[in-house]
């Protein structure tokens, strides 16, 4: 079995794959507090209340995109699988090219998002990735990543209209108007960010799709507000929640034999 870590701004991903099926998934949320045995702890604890023993673990790998826990956490990875663990980062084989200014700079959720998506959907693509913040990237039909944007996520940007705005309400995203009016405060705040975020997923869709070598191209979403952000866009966008984790799996057979060393 291989265990997956994915180190996000706000959870810690987990994913156990049994050849190439995902098995088990769970998050846990970030603290910087925490110490590696007080998360090797919790991952014991999730592994084992799941009927996972760490003898059945084969291989880890782990992409993180808040430095100060990767260490942490691949210690704690390291402690309960007994195994070596793969940190996607500089020199690990990718799978595609990167033309960008410094690929050093690209996350590893990224890398693993892109392979993720060209091994299930295929050259020209689109991939949407939604959590704290959003981020939206465009490869070529030669499987080159090209670049992307980066804005604020929803619900980070909700947070934000609430605490630098004395009047405005706190208000739930789940639901609410699909027009472009609203009738209140907290509606006319609710079409703001779900339409504005539709609107600006489309409208980069649309510019990333006009580029040479992106005609045609697939557009796959992932990440906790996935859903929300793209409900409301005009292009149909394929939702895949396991995006990342079976990209981190991609990877780690792509560099199997680095893993083992």
């Amino acid at each position: 079995m291989l265990l997956a870590i994915d180190i996000g701004n706000s959870n810690i991903s987990l994913g156990i794959f049994k050849d190439e099926i995902l098995t088990f998934r769970a998050k846990i949320s970030v603290q910087t507090k925490r110490s590696s045995d007080e998360y090797a702890a919790l991952f014991y604890d999730l592994l084992r209340m799941n009927q996972i023993s760490r003898d059945e673990i084969t291989g880890c790998i782990l992409a993180s995109v808040v430095p100060e826990l990767s260490g942490l956490v691949e210690e704690a990875a390291r402690t309960v699988s007994g195994q070596d663990v793969l940190r996607v980062g500089p020199g690990i084989r990718t799978g595609f090219r990167i033309r960008i200014d410094d690929p050093s700079q690209l996350g590893a959720d990224l890398v693993a998002d892109t392979l993720a998506g060209l091994t299930e959907y295929g050259a020209p693509l689109v991939v949407i990735d939604a959590g704290t913040v959003t981020t939206i990237i465009a490869v070529d039909q030669s499987r080159t990543y090209l670049g992307g944007c980066i804005f604020p996520g929803i619900r980070a940007s909700a947070q934000v209209l609430k605490e630098t705005t004395a009047l405005l309400p706190s208000i739930e995203l789940g639901g609410g108007e699909d027009a472009c009016l609203g009738r209140n405060s907290a509606g006319a705040m609710r079409c703001g960010l779900l339409m504005g975020s539709a609107m600006m997923v489309d409208g980069f869709i649309d510019r990333y799709t006009a580029l040479p070598g992106m005609a045609g191209a697939k557009c796959v979403a992932t990440g906790g507000s996935a859903a929300l952000v793209t409900a409301r866009c005009g292009r149909q966008i394929v939702q895949d929640p396991e995006l990342t984790l079976k990209g981190l799996r991609y990877l780690y057979e792509t560099n199997r034999s680095k893993a083992k060393h």
